[in-house]
């Protein structure tokens, strides 16, 4: 062993936790409700002057209170290893689901921690998952739930996107499909976020939907319904993307049979390692993956983006819909994100943590 490998299995690894309050362009309305800020928790992991960043978005719905999550935090990762044994303590940690962690400190400790390695060997992080490039990440923009005026006036801000996902489940929704579709020429999907409350209702907005074009509608009814999406099904053509329903593997075990597709996400994941093990089960079940975000900063944006391989779809316009980016280093082209040959996530914090 030479010298330098001797110094990294000797050092501590160091993690800690922030707050941070992301802060969006225009006022972003979705079925549950409409906000103008989002809390964050980042995570920081450092080793032998190598220093990885984490991230875990949680709109209010998710129902956790990131002071509480910093609060706990230390306590979680306790007297670990020197150097390397250290991380592959926190890794397998972390996607022990006996060891009780809450997701989205398993999530943004995860990705720090994939960020870490990435420097520490100057590798990107797809290339430690053994995830392949993508070379066309098309990549969607996000239209909230809002007036038509607000409506048109985003998508002239989106410039170059050739797909949009419109946040059904308000008073407007035909109104503002309507006008998009006299607007654009783009390609666009639908985000109900559970706002459907009926099978019945479901089906005659899907039906609507699939006659202007949509590419198919996400978590159209609560998850309290599950047991009637195959009823739902029956009724329309579009394909049926689970997010809400479909929180871990055994979610998706149940319910592959009622759905075409999942929407998966690093925070309900619990990171990166997980998010993998669930895209290979989902594409060996046939199943379409569309990789999502939780409207966060560059940070959440590239982690996710690296899993874009193995994706049919991607949604990871967060870093666009906010005023305040944190880090820097996620690149749009033509509505698409350009993967970085950078070591880690190829990015870097514009505020201190």
């Amino acid at each position: 062993m030479n010298s330098k490998k001797a110094d990294i299995y000797a050092v501590q690894l160091s993690l800690s936790s922030s707050s941070y309050i992301l802060k969006f362009r225009h006022a972003f309305g979705i079925a549950h409700g409409t906000r103008n800020t989002t809390d964050t928790l980042i995570v920081k992991a450092t080793l032998n002057g190598a220093t990885g960043y984490g991230e875990a978005a949680l709109p209010p719905y998710l129902g956790y209170d990131v002071h509480s999550l910093c609060n706990s935090f230390d306590g979680h990762f306790n007297h670990l290893p020197a150097g390397m044994e250290g991380i592959q303590t926190v890794l397998r940690m972390i996607i022990n689901s006996n060891i009780s962690i809450p997701a989205p400190i398993r999530c943004a400790t995860d990705i720090a921690i994939h960020d870490l390695c990435g420097r520490l060997t100057g590798m990107p992080v797809r290339k430690l998952l053994e995830i392949p490039d993508a070379s066309d990440v098309k990549c969607s923009f996000t239209l909230g739930i809002s007036s038509v005026d607000d409506m048109l006036e985003k998508i002239k801000e989106a410039e170059g996107f050739t797909l949009f996902k419109h946040k059904l489940g308000g008073e407007n929704d035909r109104e503002r499909i309507l006008a998009f579709k006299a607007a654009s020429n783009a390609s666009f999907c639908v985000d109900a976020n559970q706002g459907w409350h009926s099978v019945e209702e479901a089906a005659k907005e899907i039906n609507f939907l699939a006659t202007k074009g949509c590419l198919f509608v996400e978590q159209p009814m609560p998850v309290a319904m599950n047991d009637r999406l195959n009823e739902l099904r029956a009724l329309i053509t579009l394909p049926i993307i689970l997010d809400e329903s479909i929180q871990k593997l055994s979610d998706l075990m149940d319910l592959a049979p009622f759905c075409d597709g999942i929407n998966i996400k690093l925070v309900k994941c619990g990171g990166l390692a997980s998010a993998k093990e669930l895209m290979r089960i989902a594409k060996r079940s046939g199943k379409k993956v569309l990789i999502g975000c939780m409207s966060e900063s560059s940070c959440g944006a590239v982690a996710a983006s690296e899993l874009s391989g193995w994706a049919d779809w991607v949604d990871l316009d967060g870093p666009l819909l906010i005023s305040n980016d944190p880090f820097s280093g996620i690149e749009y082209k033509n509505g698409k994100i350009i993967q970085h040959e950078k070591a880690g996530l190829g990015i870097e914090p514009t505020n201190p943590f």
